[in-house]
C-alpha cells in the first residue's frame, strides 16, 4: 500500500516563522499610526444653522418685525477643526421658531450650512433684516485649501415684481450655488428688496459653504427686505488664531441686534451638543460629502492584527499533524508544522 508522506520542516523554518510574525506585527502598528495621523475630512463633521424660517403670525397678532443674524468663524488647524457661531433673533409678534435673543455655540465641528429667514413674514408689511457673516481660517497645509474662488450666487429671481417699489439687487441664476437669497420675495408692491453679497467673498473646497436666506419672504405690499451675505476665507501659515470680529458687517439700525439674553460658551477643545435655543444642529449623516481615509486604514490594520493573532494561535495550539491531514486529503500540500 502506498503511503503519502509529508516532508518535515527544515531547520530554516523556525527563524523564518519568527521573522514573519514580527513583520506582521510591525505592519499592523504602521497602519494603526497612519490611521491616527490622517486628518478627518472637514466635510465629515459639519453643523447647520437653521433659524427664523417660516415665521408666521402668533396668538398676539400679525408679524411686525424680523431681524436675524448669523456670524460663524470656522478654523482648520492641522488635523483639528473648530467653530464659533453667534446667532441673534428678534421676531415679533410672537417669537421666532426658537426663542429671541443672542446665543453662542462652540464646537469641534465646522458650520457649513446656514438657512434663515425663508418663507417668513408673508402676512403683514414691515421691515425684514437678515445678515450672514462667515469667516473661514484655513491652514496653508490643509487639503483642498487652494484655490480660492468667488462664491456662486443665485439671487433676486422672481422678486420685486409688484411695482412701485425698489429692487436693489442684481438677479443671478448660477448653479452649484454658495449663496441663494431673496428669490420669490418682496412682490407685494410699494416696498423694497435690497440683497447683497460681499464682493470680497471667497470660498475654498476645504470648507464648502451653503447660505440660503430670505427666499419666499416679505411679500405683502410695502414690506422692506434687506439681506446680506459674506464669506471671507483666509489661508494662513497658522490657522490657530483667536476668533476675530466679522470684517464685513454692513451698517444696521441700532435695533437690529436684540439685547443679549443668553450665552453658552464651552472650550473649543471638546464637542458640544448645541442647545435647542442656538439653532445650531448636527448635520444628518451623509448630508455632506467627504471620505475619511483613516477608517479604511484602521480596518486594514485590524485585519493584519487578526492575521497575526491567528498565526500565533495556530503555532501554539494546532496539532502537529494538522497540515498533514489536509495534505492527505489533497486540499493543498503545505509542509507540516514541527515544534
Amino acid at each position: 500500500m502506498r503511503t503519502d508522506t509529508v516532508p518535515a520542516l527544515s531547520s530554516a523554518w523556525r527563524p523564518t516563522w519568527h521573522i514573519m510574525v514580527t513583520a506582521l506585527i510591525m505592519l499592523s502598528g504602521v497602519f494603526s499610526l497612519a490611521g491616527l495621523a490622517v486628518p478627518t475630512a472637514a466635510q465629515a463633521s459639519t453643523m447647520v444653522v437653521d433659524q427664523c424660517n417660516v415665521h408666521v403670525p402668533g396668538t398676539a397678532g400679525a408679524t411686525t418685525a424680523l431681524r436675524c443674524t448669523v456670524t460663524v468663524v470656522n478654523t482648520i488647524s492641522g488635523t483639528s477643526t473648530r467653530s464659533r457661531t453667534t446667532v441673534t433673533r428678534l421676531c415679533t409678534l410672537g417669537p421666532c421658531s426658537t426663542p429671541n435673543g443672542t446665543f453662542i455655540t462652540d464646537s469641534v465641528g465646522l458650520v457649513t450650512v446656514i438657512q434663515q429667514c425663508n418663507g417668513s413674514d408673508n402676512d403683514a408689511s414691515h421691515a425684514i433684516s437678515c445678515y450672514v457673516n462667515v469667516i473661514n481660517n484655513i491652514g496653508s497645509g490643509t487639503s483642498l485649501a487652494q484655490p480660492l474662488t468667488a462664491p456662486t450666487v443665485n439671487q433676486c429671481v422672481g422678486s420685486g415684481t409688484g411695482g412701485g417699489g425698489v429692487l436693489r439687487c442684481s438677479p443671478s441664476t448660477a448653479t452649484g450655488t454658495t449663496v441663494t437669497q431673496c428669490n420669490g420675495s418682496g412682490n407685494g408692491g410699494g416696498g423694497a428688496v435690497r440683497c447683497t453679497v460681499d464682493p470680497r467673498s471667497k470660498v475654498s473646497r476645504a470648507i464648502p459653504i451653503t447660505v440660503k436666506q430670505c427666499n419666499g419672504s416679505g411679500n405683502p405690499g410695502g414690506a422692506v427686505l434687506t439681506c446680506y451675505a459674506s464669506v471671507i476665507t483666509r489661508i494662513t501659515d497658522n490657522a490657530a488664531v483667536t476668533v476675530p470680529k466679522p470684517t464685513s458687517t454692513p451698517t444696521q439700525p441700532a435695533t437690529a441686534t436684540p439685547a443679549k439674553t443668553s450665552t453658552t460658551t464651552t472650550p473649543a477643545t471638546r464637542s458640544q451638543s448645541s442647545p435647542a435655543t442656538s439653532s445650531v444642529v448636527a448635520a444628518p449623516a451623509g448630508s455632506t460629502g467627504g471620505t475619511d481615509p483613516s477608517g479604511l486604514i484602521m480596518l486594514v490594520a485590524a485585519l493584519v492584527l487578526i492575521g497575526v493573532i491567528g498565526a500565533l494561535l495556530y503555532r501554539r495550539y494546532a496539532p502537529d499533524d494538522l497540515l498533514a491531514r489536509f495534505a492527505a486529503m489533497d486540499l493543498f500540500r503545505w509542509p507540516a508544522r514541527k515544534h
